[in-house]
């Protein structure tokens, strides 16, 4: 099945700035309002449940995230959950691709850019590096799920991501790299993708945050999956369908899967305005019942968060990232002292002065592939200066 590439991509350029995570109705930098929906989107007859439990071993069922649809009046005409054929493919609006995959639907936005964009990005992550000596500068570029899941039928839908995400890794200069792309393509065949949401299963952000703590020498801290307490919420509908308006992906929605951290009672959440003023003490965890789904951990992404925790190792991180980078924070609180998270499209400091203001030990930018490949890599060269 061929899909028009010149549609893709003028229908991908202008999504890529619409890329949200957990904000509160206000615009983004692209002037494309992002939307949170925080209740779970029911069918006929479906009950909405959570559960908590200690985990043996990663869940693997499906995630989910957060994005706000319409309700409907009429259930959808749809097959039956896990009766889906893998076959099934479907163009929904925005340029999304519906598509059967493990007997579900499954949506799929494509991912194009240039690699002059990746250039630009790796040029500001560099610029940052040189100006913050003694700093370990780190770098995470995430592939989001069509890099692994687009069918051999579905041609001109997408660009391949790894290309990108390599181009970049080959134009660093005093940064040291993080392979996303290894750690998740290990484990494809888990849920660590949404089907319905544009983001990440936090599953996902796991593998990548482990990655990322054995290259900043924490791999010691790092806890194991099992030792954090999982969390599943179902019922939820994200994003996807909202760009696409496929009925059938709105007749199957999925469950999402937070972990909470091990050190979750001793850790101490304030949050600020983008300026980094007025605080406020709150919980990095805001709702630990997975109801805000992608949201359930840190919220808004229209702030910054400071993380302090009882790891007592001296270490500071700071994390510039937009909402793929939200996935990673609940696995990073027993590696380092303090973490702040700040959004590179809301952040209104210099990067690399507040770097320096907070004493950073550690600066890792967590983005997934449409931020530097795309328009909004000038979201990132803003906050370096």
């Amino acid at each position: 099945m061929k899909f028009s590439k010149t549609v893709s991509v003028l229908l991908t350029a202008a999504m890529l700035t619409a890329m949200a995570g957990c904000s509160d109705n206000k615009e983004n930098p692209s002037g494309t309002a992002d939307k949170t929906n925080a209740a779970a989107h029911q069918t006929a007859g479906e009950e909405n449940t959570s559960k908590n439990e200690k985990t043996n071993a990663p869940e693997t069922d499906a995630p989910e995230t957060e994005g706000e649809t319409e309700p409907n009046t009429e259930a959808p005409v749809t097959e039956a959950p896990g009766d889906v054929p893998d076959s099934y493919r479907e163009d929904g609006e925005s340029g999304i691709k519906i598509i059967g995959r493990n007997g579900h639907y499954m949506g799929l936005m494509g991912c194009w850019g240039t690699l002059e964009n990746c250039e630009r990005y790796a040029a500001a992550v560099n610029k940052a590096a040189a100006g913050l000596s003694g700093v370990n500068v780190y770098n995470m570029v995430i592939p989001t799920s069509s890099e692994f899941y687009v069918p051999d039928d579905v041609t001109g839908f997408t660009s391949s991501q790894k290309e990108k995400i390599d181009h970049i890794a080959g134009k660093l200069s005093g940064v040291k790299n993080i392979d996303a792309h290894s750690a998740l393509s290990a484990h494809t065949d888990e849920y660590i993708y949404t089907r319905t949401d544009h983001h990440w299963q936090p599953l996902g952000a796991y593998y990548a945050a482990k990655a990322f703590a054995e290259a900043a020498g924490a791999a010691d801290k790092f806890a194991d999956i099992s030792e954090y307490t999982k969390v599943t919420k179902e019922g939820y509908m994200g994003s996807l369908y909202n760009y696409s308006k496929s009925e059938k992906l709105n007749g199957d929605p999925e469950p999402f899967t937070m972990y909470i951290s091990p050190n979750d009672g001793a850790l101490k959440t304030t949050y600020y305005d983008t300026s980094f003023q007025n605080g406020k003490e709150s919980d990095l965890f805001v709702s630990r019942d997975a109801g805000a789904y992608y949201c359930s951990f840190l919220g808004s992404d229209d702030r910054i968060a400071k993380i302090e925790t009882d790891c007592a190792n001296g270490k500071t991180l700071v994390v510039m990232k937009e909402s793929y980078g939200n996935g990673l924070i609940p696995f990073l609180t027993q590696c380092f002292q303090t973490i702040y998270v700040c959004d590179v499209r809301y952040f209104d400091l210099n990067a690399v002065q507040f770097c320096k203001d907070v004493n950073a030990t550690d600066l890792l930018f967590a983005v997934c592939t449409y931020t530097p490949a795309g328009p909004n890599v000038k979201e990132v060269e803003k906050v370096i200066g």
